[in-house]
């Protein structure tokens, strides 16, 4: 395993302020098609979301244009707040960062939000940039992978890692799919960004090794299509079956590069991406039933913000006092496994 670790100085994370129930947004769901939806079973309606713009706009028709004016307007905002909070955070200048990372899949521009933001917030005008779209869900543990490589190679340089969704402004009113309806209701929007520096922190997380895996059967199962109206979701219902087929293999892999197995981990950072796919984590992984209570709670709190999601996981474990060694796991399309490697103290 290469040497060097990174600390997180500073993290935030951030959500737009319209707030609805998974009631609401069904509801709603409802009124766009013009009939009544069935009620919703479980817990569903207890859990809530926030979104850039009210519930009567998203799903409306809209075009490309109108949905990237849109992106636009609501992304810049929610990247500038977490990247100035994680900056403060840190104890960190602003000319002190070496490359800024800006994941995010829900909106395509050129340029990319970072060049926009290296001005505002101050950042050297010969800061690096890496924009991230095409990884999904699994965009800010890669991030803090290539935040980690970067460190290896530039020990005394810091990075700014900033990851932004809307992915409600996505949303196809004349997509009769499933794959359309089940995403309305488990993404929701947000943003987060760490600040990394070289070396181990005395407290707060250290970021000791990063992997991924691709297993490419699993393509067709997630991602998103660039068509006339926007972006088109694809989110299949076998996505579970996929990632418990090949979770366990890309995990033990990933940590005997460590010197690690399951056992040696503490707890487990789980991307929220919703009750399916971290049940069947939890099932590949054969964890106890409370170890991804975590994941959950952020899923209940604000769904799925895709690429952002981590991050509002990895705060509330901080917030809780987890300590120890901890295993991120993210996925995006690919099929991808994004892996972590870290420890809180």
């Amino acid at each position: 395993m290469p040497t060097g670790h990174a600390q997180i100085a500073g993290m935030a994370t951030a959500v737009p302020p319209i707030t609805a129930t998974v009631d609401e947004v069904w509801d709603a769901l409802g009124r766009s098609r013009g009939r009544r939806m069935p009620k919703l079973q479980g817990e569903e309606g207890a859990r809530t979301r926030n979104f850039a713009q009210p519930l009567t706009s998203l799903m409306e028709r809209r075009t490309q244009s109108q949905q990237t004016d849109a992106y636009l307007e609501h992304a810049r905002v929610l990247a500038r707040q977490v990247c100035c909070t994680a900056l403060d955070r840190s104890g960190l200048a602003p000319e002190a960062v070496g490359l800024v990372i800006g994941v995010s899949c829900t909106g395509v521009v050129l340029p990319s939000l970072d060049a926009e933001l290296i001005p505002l917030i101050g950042l050297r005008p010969d800061t690096a940039r890496l924009p991230i779209t095409e990884l999904g869900c699994g965009g800010g543990v890669a991030g803090l992978a290539r935040g980690l490589d970067y460190l290896r190679a530039y020990p005394q340089r810091n990075v700014l890692l900033f990851a932004v969704e809307i992915p409600s402004l996505t949303f196809q009113p004349d997509d009769r799919s499933v794959d359309n309806l089940v995403a309305a209701i488990v993404f929701a929007d947000g943003a987060g960004a760490v600040v990394l520096r070289g070396g181990d922190g005395q407290t707060g997380w250290t970021l000791q090794h990063c992997g991924t895996v691709l297993v490419p059967e699993g393509a067709r199962h997630l991602g998103y299509e660039l068509r006339d109206g926007g972006l088109r979701v694809i989110l299949s219902r076998q996505l579970p079956d996929v990632v418990e087929a090949h979770l366990r293999h890309a995990v033990d892999t990933f940590l005997g590069e460590a010197g690690l197995c399951l056992a040696d981990i503490d707890a487990v950072a789980a991307h929220p991406g919703g009750p399916r796919i971290v049940d069947a984590i939890e099932r590949a992984l054969d964890l106890q039933p409370d170890a991804l209570a975590t994941s959950r709670s952020v899923f209940a709190g604000n769904g799925n913000a895709s690429s952002a999601g981590i991050f509002f996981v990895l705060e509330e474990m901080q917030r809780a006092a987890i300590s120890g060694r901890v295993l991120a796991i993210a996925l995006g399309p690919g099929l991808s496994i994004e892996l972590a490697l870290m420890t809180l103290n």
